[in-house]
């Protein structure tokens, strides 16, 4: 890969955060199993509550960051969309969540924002950093 086309260390490291997370909703009806309450895929902040629908939508949420991820790692234009796409998905879907939460298990209001502060990053950070270098994707 030439200089002009390398992922560099920002990329590489959000390419494999991306495939975890790819591998972590695809596997979200296991992990609905093991604690139904807390566990469990978010879509525009509703949590879902059955193995089926966990198992039907994780999947189909993890492909969409393989392909991610896989663009990434191929340094491919088309991905640019996509991390738009998604870096408007993640606080959207953080802010119904949280709006959506009423009971006593809301977390506490320190863990939310780092939270906020890594998955912002990493979504909005992601993107603005292809924006910013789009020159560099084939």
């Amino acid at each position: 890969m030439s200089d002009r086309h390398a992922r560099g260390p920002f990329l590489t490291t959000m390419t494999l955060l991306f495939g975890l997370l790819a591998v972590s909703d695809a596997t979200k009806a296991l992990q609905h199993l093991r604690a139904p309450e807390v566990l469990g895929i978010v879509v525009f902040g509703v949590r879902l509550e059955s193995v089926v629908a966990n198992a039907a939508v994780g999947p189909l949420l993890g492909a969409v960051l393989a392909a991610y991820a896989w663009g990434l790692w191929g340094m491919r234009a088309w991905v640019i969309p996509l991390s738009f796409a998604y870096a408007f998905y993640v606080p959207t879907n953080l802010v119904l969540f949280w709006w959506r939460q009423t009971g006593p298990d809301v977390p506490p209001l320190g863990s939310i924002v780092v939270y906020l502060v890594f998955a912002l990053g990493g979504a909005i950070g992601t993107a603005l950093y292809l924006a910013y270098h789009r020159e560099r994707l084939v």
